[in-house]
């Protein structure tokens, strides 16, 4: 979802507001039904596509130097010979080791936890937000079956 310059400020302020007042459901609801059918809709899709997904980063941490490792044992039988290549090659192998092991061993679970948190609150307003526009559509439904 792109957002323009000029509306850049107005919808960090309603982000925030939103945000602030997501704890209380009664405020929430208060807060909603006074934005317009755009404002809403905004704000559902930037709620709905803003969680980081960490499972990509290790799938692609796997890919990546599985890559190199693969690489790395096809020039060290390709040079059985030259110590250099083989010296360079233990050495690029002995780093990939040691950091996908401080990979599984530096979790992030505070990180994780503020993600949750966030994440959990985030879909409660887009629960909320998704029954304001139903009721919404409905009401101009009806209106547009009425005046036709």
């Amino acid at each position: 979802m792109k957002i323009s310059n000029s509306n850049r400020k107005e919808f960090a302020q309603l982000l925030s507001t939103t945000v602030d007042v997501a704890d209380d459901e009664a405020t929430l609801n208060e807060t909603l039904d006074k934005l317009s059918l755009n404002d809403l809709e905004r704000l559902k899709a930037y709620l709905s596509g803003s969680m980081s997904i960490s499972l990509f980063f290790m799938l692609r941490f796997i890919v990546i130097y599985s890559f190199l490792g693969g690489l790395l044992v096809y020039f060290v039988y390709l040079y059985q010979g030259n110590i250099k290549i083989i010296a360079i090659a233990f050495g690029l192998l002995l780093g990939i080791l040691i950091e996908h092991i401080l990979l599984r061993v530096q979790v992030p679970l505070l990180t994780h936890s503020i993600l949750t948190h966030r994440r959990r609150k985030y879909d409660r307003i887009v629960q909320v937000i998704e029954v304001i526009l139903k009721k919404r559509y409905l009401k101009e439904l009806q209106n547009a079956v009425i005046d036709f």
